[in-house]
């Protein structure tokens, strides 16, 4: 088998596997793009989405651009970036969220962290994403 294929086995058992642990009292989005990989926020209702602007805007996140997510209509998936912007994920993201769970392949293979935001910030401990 070559080794992109034993890499990607192994990001799949791994995501499998893994547990992300985030103290209820450290629940904020900036704590989320500190986790190993790329971070794709779920809100699967109106209330969730509102909790989930209110929240990047209390935390300064904002788009690329610099515009406040307030001034757009958000998707019910979005990416967080370690510098405090959101992007829309487009087509492809959507695709890659419902049927990947990493980027890349090999030894460049990055983790796809799906954050189900209802169950994060109700303080679950198993708030990834499952469908």
């Amino acid at each position: 088998m070559s080794e992109s294929k034993n890499v990607n086995k192994e990001i799949k058992r791994f995501m499998q596997a893994k547990e992300y642990r985030i103290p209820r009292a450290d629940r904020t989005l900036t704590a989320l793009t500190k986790l190993n990989g790329r971070v794709y926020v779920y809100c699967g209702d109106r209330k969730t989405l509102q909790q989930f602007i209110e929240d990047a805007e209390n935390e300064y996140f904002h788009y690329g651009d610099g515009v406040s997510l307030r001034e757009r209509k958000p998707d019910s998936i979005m990416a967080l970036h370690q510098n405090k912007t959101v992007n829309f994920i487009g087509f492809v993201g959507t695709m890659a969220f419902h049927q990947a769970d990493h980027f890349n392949s090999g030894k460049d293979a990055i983790p796809l962290i799906k954050v189900d935001y209802r169950k994060y910030i109700a303080g679950y401990q198993d708030f990834i994403y499952k469908p």
